[in-house]
Parts: structure tokens; C-alpha cells; sequence
């Protein structure tokens, strides 16, 4: 890491961990428009000041405002994301925009500037002349107060450069929570006290409203990499377009967390950052932006403590490597909770993966609430499938045509989670399978809810091992649509079945893995020859035992000049009894396969015609049709 000296406004570069460091301050802003006005690195060590000052006029200021507010306040070192890294190193910019959370975490003090936050110009009503009104600017004594003498009285100000640990002896780590508010800026060293003080006085007889108003407009609120500059730094002083001090984060925490929706808690403590849901922290970054689209992901590696290599040119991909890292680090399924906005134009791409494609779906989140420890949640994996989820006895995918209209042939993925405005509402995502065991998110544009009370969860349908996408672009989500070619539609099989009063054993559908019970289909696909079975039970009237009708399916691919399709259908009973269900009655089936079309594909229809009798005749009778 290299430091600025704020004395000799040069660079020496530190070999040691952020804890060992020498007492730094560290500038948090927005880049200018034009990133010439800002000085690199090359051009800090190679041109003289003078030169800086003429060509970077913009840039060369607010490094040089940094410095000469840490030096008023005891801090010999100072940090500038903008002069203090090589960016022309690809790997020097990949450590430090890795490391760029705990810099701005172990900083002594954080001074963010709001270059477009104009001073506030009028004139302080009730403020005395006894110097006892809010705007008043007074010094504090040793025990913290100020005497109103324009100095600090006692204790350790922030000038001391004699930092003591709880031992008594030297100890940079712990320097860093013993700084009072004059490092800042509201107090002495800071460059302009009196009119630093006035500012700060003046915004603070601003009602909540108006400090609301006046910082909300301020382009830093806007900007992706702010937001872990914002929660970093355990002390921040604010100041505006002028450089005067206009208040200390933990001051304005009201102002701040109304504006950035980010829990006062974590403003005051960023180490609780990882008791918020996983889809709350994304929530922060919904409304921001930044100059390269990778860097959406990169500004957040701190807000979530994972790390990943920088490959500028990936463009959004970038922001789907964050998630598959996060996705390695917690169980949190929040992460999944994300919408897309009816509004943007996506409606007409129907199959989507688990993963978001921006921060921005996650705009809905701000209040969402894990229902209690992640680690108990389903194993989530990263494959090359998809994402591997391993269900938690009892749990698994559920019925969306069991508990929500227009919702057929989906299954829901139960979330573990909830909004903090609909609390008892469980939230979960909507699935459609695709065969193999995989599928992939339909209709992102909502979460179903529902209560969480006794009976009240959608039907439970699988509890076994299965896979969702974690990405589908626009032509995959096409081929996904054709997932149902050339698959078994039994939806005729079981209403025959109803008729005689023979029950589908659920648990009894070979190869489960392609069985989509929502849509009654037996899927096929990435098999060349597909054989699938379904079994439907009956209870004997004189209890001795079931009887189990199966149904038997066949698929043959023939590869030619063009791809065909063959099928057979066969119907046995189990046991080979005549179909005998009770003392008096029999039962016969015959069965066929016909082509029909089903969600605009090509399907094989599975029919079979059941009937109930009092004679004797042979159940049994296989079908085969050949196009």
C-alpha cells in the first residue's frame, strides 16, 4: 500500500498488514467526468508540483485538501485512491480493489467530500451572542466537552501521535477507535475551523427534510464504489463543494440511512454487516452506477468479504462470478429474491437462471428478513449443470398450481425468507423443470407468498437433488422453450386411472429425475433411447394386498436425411393376476401413443383405456405405433 506523506506530498510505499500500518487518512469522492482532471499515479511521481497545479488543477486540490487535513490533525500519511495506485498494473489494481475494503476500514479517518453540495448561505436563527446557541461553534474539555475557547482542554487530541493500546505501550491497530472528532473536522486541525464550524452549525438547524434534500442530490449517493467507502471507515467527516466540514457520519447516521435505506446499525458498526440478509446488502447498490459495468461487481467484493480476479472486458458477467462466489461463502437464499422490473423491456424472454443480472432486481429487497440461521438452509452447490441444491429432510420443491392461480406446470423454491412489511409471508421463486432433474426461473417479474402457518405451504413434489441455471440468455431461454419435444404427456393416463380408482404412487415415477409432475410429462430430452414407467395403485376390497397398474413408455431417435421419432406404450399389471381388484370385479387396459402438439412441440400423447367388469379376459395389451 502506498501512503502520501502529507508533510512532503510524496509516496513511500508500506509491505505490512492494514493493522500495522502507520495512522492514515483516506479520501473517499466521485471522479470527475473527465478522468483527465485527475492526477494517476505516473503523473504524481513524475511532475512537479507546480505543473500539477496548473494541469490538474482539480485533481492535484483535492490531494492536496487531503493532506493538509490530516497533517492539521496529527496524521502524518495519507491515502488517494486516485495517485496512490498503478493502474496501468493489472495486477497492483486487482490487489487493491481486493484490499480496498479493509484500507478504508482501518483508516484513521475517512474525509468524503460532496464536491456539488453547496455551502448552506443563510443566516442561523437563535443564535445568540452568548455563545450558547447549536451553530455555536465550542471546544470540548477532558471529559469530552467543549469550553467555547476555540481549543480542546486535556486528553489526547487528535494531534497526539502517541497512540496507546490497552497495555499502555504503542499500538497502531488500536489507534484507530480512539479518535476524537477534531480528526474529523469538528474541532481544531482542521484547516478552517471557524468555517468549518459554521457550516456544520448551519446544517444542523436544518430540519431532517432539508438535510435529506440537500444530500440526496449529491452525485456521491449515486456511485457504486461510495457505498463501501460509506460503511468502511469506523470515523467519517462529510464536507462540501468548499471543503468545509458539515458533519460526522455518526451525526448525520438519520440523514444518511434515510437516503441509502442501509441500516443505522451497520453505519455505526460495519462489522455487523454479515448479520444482514445477503438480498438487503445487494438493495444498497440497486440505484447505483459506475463507469464500467464490471466494476458493479467489483465495488461490492468488501460489502459481502469475498474476493475474485479482475477481467475487465467481461462486462456484466463479472457481477454473476460475485454471486457464484457469495453463493460459496453463506446459504443465505435471499440472494435469490431478486425481480425484474416490469417496466424494462425483459417480459418477453420466459426462462431465466437463479442468478440476477444486476443489482438493480434487487431494488425490492430493502426489507427482506431471513427467517433464521442460513446454515441450516439446503446445500447449495456451484456445478457446471447449474447450481446443486441438496433439500433438508422434509423440504424440497413445491407445487405453484397448489396454492396460486395461472401458475400451472410451476414449482416454487421456498427461500427461507421474508419482507419486513409482510411479515409471516414465506417468499420463494417460481420454477419450471426441463428435465434431468434441471430447471430454470419462470415469470421473475414476482415472488409467491404465502402464509407460513400449519397447512398452508404449497404441496410438497420433490425433496430429492436438483438443478437450477444460473444464467439463460435470451436464445437459450428459446431452446429451453423446446425442453418438452418429443416428451410423454400422461395428463389422459391419469384421468382414465381416476375413473377406475387407481391412485398415482408419486413416489413411484421412473427415471424421476424426468418426471414433471406440474405438467404430467415425462421429459426426454438428453437421452437417445428413453424408457420411463409410471405406476398407479389400487387397494384390494379383500385385503390382501395392492395391485399396481404400470405404464410403460419407449422412445427411439432415428437419426437420417431427418431426426424421427418412434414410440411404444405397454400396460401391465403387477401382480400378472387378471387385474383381479376384488372377489367380483376385474380390470382391463389398452394403451397407445399418438403425436400431439403441447406448448407448441411436438409430444407423444400416452392414452390408455381402462374398463372395470365381471369377466374374466386378458388385461394386458401392448400398443406400438410407428410414424
Amino acid at each position: 500500500m502506498r501512503l502520501i506523506n502529507t508533510s512532503t506530498l510524496t509516496l513511500t510505499s508500506f509491505l505490512l498488514p492494514v493493522s500495522l500500518l502507520p495512522p492514515y487518512a483516506i479520501l473517499s469522492h466521485t471522479w470527475s467526468p473527465s478522468p483527465d482532471d485527475e492526477v494517476t499515479f505516473q503523473e504524481f511521481i513524475s511532475l512537479p508540483p507546480h505543473e500539477l497545479e496548473k494541469k490538474k488543477e482539480k485533481g492535484y486540490a483535492k490531494i492536496k485538501h487531503t493532506c493538509h487535513r490530516a497533517k492539521k490533525s496529527g496524521i502524518e500519511w495519507a491515502w488517494v485512491d486516485t495517485c496512490c495506485i498503478d493502474k496501468s498494473s493489472s495486477a497492483e489494481l486487482t490487489e487493491a480493489i481486493n484490499s480496498m475494503w479493509g484500507w478504508y476500514r482501518g483508516a484513521t479517518v475517512c474525509f468524503a467530500v460532496l464536491e456539488d453540495l453547496e455551502p448552506v448561505e443563510r443566516e442561523l436563527k437563535g443564535v445568540g451572542g452568548n455563545g450558547q446557541g447549536r451553530g455555536q461553534k465550542q471546544k470540548r474539555n477532558g471529559n469530552g466537552k467543549w469550553n467555547g475557547q476555540g481549543q480542546e482542554q486535556n486528553g489526547k487530541n487528535s494531534g497526539d501521535k502517541r497512540w496507546e493500546g490497552k497495555d499502555g505501550g504503542s499500538n497502531v491497530g488500536s489507534s484507530r477507535s480512539n479518535v476524537s472528532a477534531a480528526t474529523t473536522g469538528s474541532g481544531t486541525g482542521t484547516g478552517s475551523a471557524t468555517s468549518s464550524q459554521t457550516q456544520a452549525g448551519r446544517m444542523d438547524h436544518l430540519s431532517h427534510d432539508e438535510k435529506v434534500a440537500r444530500f440526496k442530490s449529491c452525485r456521491w449517493f449515486t456511485r457504486g464504489w461510495t457505498l463501501q467507502e460509506l460503511i468502511a471507515p469506523s470515523r467519517m467527516g462529510f464536507y462540501n463543494s468548499k471543503w468545509e466540514f458539515v458533519g460526522e457520519k455518526s451525526s448525520l447516521k438519520h440523514v444518511l440511512a434515510e437516503i441509502t435505506q442501509i441500516n443505522e446499525s451497520v453505519l455505526e458498526n460495519s462489522a455487523l454487516l454479515p448479520t444482514i440478509p445477503v438480498a438487503q446488502r445487494m438493495s444498497w447498490a440497486s440505484s447505483r452506477v459506475t463507469t464500467r459495468p464490471e466494476d458493479m461487481a467489483y465495488c461490492l467484493l468488501g460489502i459481502f468479504d469475498v474476493q475474485i480476479p479482475l477481467l475487465y472486458g467481461e462486462g456484466e458477467k463479472a457481477f454473476i462470478r460475485l454471486q457464484e462466489e457469495i453463493v460459496k461463502e453463506t446459504n443465505d437464499f435471499s440472494l435469490f429474491a431478486w425481480k425484474t422490473d416490469r417496466k424494462s423491456g425483459t417480459q418477453h424472454q420466459k426462462h431465466w437462471g437463479i442468478l440476477a443480472p444486476s443489482p438493480k432486481e434487487f431494488a425490492s429487497c430493502r426489507d427482506i428478513v431471513n427467517w433464521g440461521n442460513t446454515l441450516y438452509n439446503a446445500e447449495c452447490l456451484i456445478t457446471s449443470k447449474g447450481l446443486r441444491f441438496t433439500p433438508a429432510s422434509g423440504d424440497g420443491l413445491r407445487s405453484g398450481s397448489s396454492r396460486f392461480k395461472e401458475t400451472e406446470g410451476t414449482y416454487i423454491l421456498d427461500l427461507g425468507c421474508y419482507h419486513r412489511s409482510e411479515k409471516g409471508m414465506a417468499i420463494g421463486v417460481f420454477l419450471q423443470q426441463h428435465g434431468s432433474d434441471l430447471y430454470c426461473r419462470v415469470m421473475p417479474e414476482s415472488l409467491p407468498m404465502w402464509p407460513t402457518g400449519p397447512g398452508q405451504q404449497p404441496q410438497l413434489r420433490k425433496s430429492r437433488v436438483f438443478y437450477i441455471t444460473k444464467t439463460v440468455s435470451p436464445v437459450a431461454s428459446t431452446m429451453l422453450g423446446t425442453s418438452h419435444w418429443w416428451a410423454f404427456n400422461l395428463s389422459q393416463v391419469f384421468r382414465a386411472m381416476a375413473e377406475i380408482n387407481f391412485r398415482p404412487k408419486h413416489d413411484q415415477f421412473r427415471p424421476e429425475e424426468s418426471w414433471d409432475g406440474e405438467r404430467k410429462l415425462f421429459l426426454s430430452q438428453g437421452s437417445r433411447n428413453f424408457q420411463c414407467c409410471a405406476v398407479f395403485v389400487t387397494t384390494r376390497k379383500d385385503g390382501l394386498g395392492a395391485l399396481r397398474i404400470l405404464v410403460w413408455c419407449r422412445l427411439y431417435l432415428v437419426h437420417g436425411g431427418e431426426e424421427e421419432a418412434q414410440a411404444s406404450v405397454k400396460v401391465e399389471f403387477d401382480p400378472p393376476i387378471e387385474g383381479k381388484t376384488d372377489s367380483d370385479g376385474f380390470v382391463g387396459c389398452k394403451g397407445r401413443v399418438i403425436r400431439d402438439i403441447y406448448e407448441g412441440q411436438q409430444v407423444f400423447k400416452v392414452e390408455v383405456e381402462a374398463t372395470t367388469s365381471k369377466s374374466t379376459s386378458t388385461p394386458s395389451l401392448v400398443f406400438k405405433m410407428l410414424d
